[in-house]
């Protein structure tokens, strides 16, 4: 029994020692597989991720919408990239089967470099490589750790290799940046993050995932002064998103995953909320160039989260203050007013000429409308002028916080609001003379294409936001938006937001309209 005892013993010593030098190398090997993941996370926050084996390159050929979203310049480097480079026997073995992580980055000058990051089966064999390189045709020139490649069409890139972690770019000092980070043992929340994404997307063509936290300082390249409007959105956005890329000759549609890593963040309100049937996008003029909808399923268990967003900003006791006071001064309740006439969904959207304007939508008008009587100072025998302010902040939060103490209409069962009672005027006559929004086939094409339930919705019209962006953007980047060869023949770009459990399904359309449509559009 005794040597029974002992072989038992021996037996679990031995199983628990195998195990942990197996876990130790499957560790080991996993940290050195993702060295070109955690050199991307740490140098951008804007990344697409694709296998090697699955010929990324050969869709970017086949595909022109990527020759207009990039730009010529950019799109003619990768072509290069692959016809030079890629396309050579020894480099495709030396990364067969690795994942390849196209980052954009910023540079210097208002420029947007990009970094091609990867890593080697072996680094024994990077003389072979070099060598492999060389006799292509390509010419090869020593710059202190890195070399400077001359492609035979004179394309200029700069290759560093540091272990078995592969950096290539346009510019010299991103690779040597790069290089000079020290990415072992380091905690990575996108990494990680990505990583989990990973495990269900095996069989994806390829990925993009961006890092909302530092994607402001890559905007910073293009957009002049702060990311106002609704571009605001995108500023000190704590969240990471995972999306797929989805083949298509006319758009560009990713789909995928966004998670909001700050329990404080506003847009977390609405991560576990059912998503609703959007319809408050009818009430948009014509000339709308942008736009943000939230929608709420039910707004009293949703309030009680936003209480919790206000205690968060230590803005609690004054929203409170600011309640009972109104309560009081009025002799009223205003928790009878907004939570019980509210609907489910809240919009704001600027207009091209600059102009914001807010709303929500109703169950009764009319009667939110006698509620207010005392609240409210007649502009018009429509528009009316609140006389209190902060009142829509206090029930909406964030999106409703520049409209202090608005203008505002109501009818057909939406309360549409704004700081300036001419911009009322100017949405009345559009509204009255059917000028929507919702009638243009472009817009028509684009909310055809994405579900029609959401949480959460940002719109930008191209054509009534190029004059907005050419303000605030830099002149390559506004010459880019204008050009027949770049982005001029994209109408939208949509991002969507669907409540699930504590993240969002998300969906991102770049639309662009067929040429039948094109054509129909300008005979109207």
């Amino acid at each position: 029994m005794k040597k029974i005892l002992i072989s038992i013993i021996l037996l679990l010593i031995a199983i628990v020692a195998m195990a942990y030098l197996y876990f130790s190398k499957l560790n080991a090997d996993h940290n050195t597989s993702d060295i070109g993941l955690y050199a991307a996370t740490s140098s951008s926050g804007f990344i697409f991720s694709f296998e090697n084996e699955k010929g990324i390159t050969d869709i970017l050929k086949e595909q022109h919408l990527f020759n207009e979203i990039l730009g010529d310049k950019k799109y003619q480097q990768l072509s290069s990239l692959k016809k030079y480079l890629l396309s050579l026997s020894k480099v495709s073995q030396a990364i067969d089967n690795q994942n390849i992580y196209f980052c954009l980055v910023p540079g210097s000058n208002q420029k947007i470099d990009f970094l091609c990051l990867t890593q080697l089966n072996n680094p024994n064999h990077i003389p072979q490589l070099i060598h492999s390189i060389k006799v292509s045709g390509t010419q090869l020139e020593d710059l202190n750790n890195l070399k400077k490649l001359t492609l035979a069409d004179s394309t200029i890139f700069y290759l560093g290799i540091k272990g078995n972690l592969v950096a290539l770019s346009n510019s010299q000092q991103q690779v040597t940046a790069v290089l000079a980070k020290t990415l072992k043992d380091k905690t990575d929340k996108f990494a990680e993050y990505i990583q989990a994404s990973n495990r269900f997307n095996k069989n994806n063509l390829a990925q993009l995932y961006i890092n909302f936290n530092i994607l402001p300082a890559l905007l910073k390249n293009i957009v002049a002064g702060k990311l106002n409007g609704e571009l605001s959105s995108l500023n000190n956005q704590n969240s990471f998103a995972a999306l797929t890329y989805n083949y298509s000759n006319d758009k560009i549609l990713l789909t995928g995953t966004t998670v909001a890593n700050d329990p404080n963040n506003y847009y977390n309100l609405f991560s576990d909320l059912h998503p609703q049937k959007i319809s408050i996008q009818n009430i948009l003029p014509i000339n709308t160039a942008a736009y943000t909808i939230f929608a709420i399923d039910s707004y009293l268990p949703w309030r009680k989260k936003l209480n919790q967003w206000f205690l968060s900003k230590k803005e609690d006791k004054k929203v409170t203050k600011l309640i009972t006071d109104i309560n009081t001064k009025h002799h009223l309740n205003l928790d009878d007013i907004f939570p019980k006439f509210f609907k489910d969904q809240l919009i704001t959207f600027q207009l091209s000429t600059t102009e914001k304007i807010g709303a929500i939508n109703l169950t009764n008008g009319d009667k939110l409308m006698q509620l207010l009587i005392d609240l409210s100072v007649d502009y018009t025998d429509e528009i009316k002028l609140l006389k209190e302010a902060d009142i829509l902040y206090a029930y909406f939060g964030l999106p409703l916080e520049d409209f202090k103490r608005p203008f505002y209409i109501i009818l057909d069962n939406y309360m549409i609001f704004a700081n300036n009672a001419s911009t009322l005027t100017s949405f009345l006559n559009n509204y009255n003379s059917n000028r929507l929004l919702i009638n243009s086939p472009n817009y028509i094409s684009a909310n055809n294409q994405l579900p029609g339930n959401s949480s959460i919705i940002f719109y930008i019209d191209h054509a009534n936001s190029t004059d907005i962006f050419g303000k605030n953007i830099y002149l390559p980047y506004d010459r880019h938006l204008r050009s027949d060869k770049g982005l001029k023949k994209y109408d939208s770009f949509t991002y969507q937001l669907s409540g699930d459990n504590g993240k969002f399904q998300t969906n991102i359309l770049i639309n662009k309209q067929p040429d039948v449509l094109q054509k129909d559009s300008l005979a109207l």
